[in-house]
């Protein structure tokens, strides 16, 4: 387990130095990588809970709580993430498009 959350803690590390090193804008992408890895996290945490419950031969309801609330923060922060994204893109295309022919 100690592994496991060290891993994780390894991983952020990472993410923060590649975004604090880009020298182009990141159009929220940081945002989404950060979503990935929550997701990757709860899926690492569901994954252990999961063996342990089933070692112990008894599921926690309150496990089972903590780990359907954590993998709904984790779906609804991606979500928001990738559609902040999609919306800078957007912006940037209209922006970047071809002019009008106003002067």
């Amino acid at each position: 387990a100690f592994a496991v959350l060290v891993t994780i803690g390894l991983c952020w590390a990472v993410f923060g130095g590649w975004a604090v090193t880009r020298r182009t804008p990141l159009f929220a992408r940081d945002r989404v990588v950060a979503g990935w890895l929550g997701v990757g996290a709860w899926l690492a945490f569901s994954v252990g809970a999961l063996i342990i419950s089933l070692l112990r031969h008894e599921l926690e309801p309150a496990l089972l709580g903590v780990v359907l609330l954590l993998g709904a923060v984790a779906a609804l922060n991606l979500r928001a993430a990738r559609r902040a994204r999609a919306a800078l893109l957007r912006r940037r295309s209209v922006l970047a498009g071809p002019a009008t022919g106003c002067r």
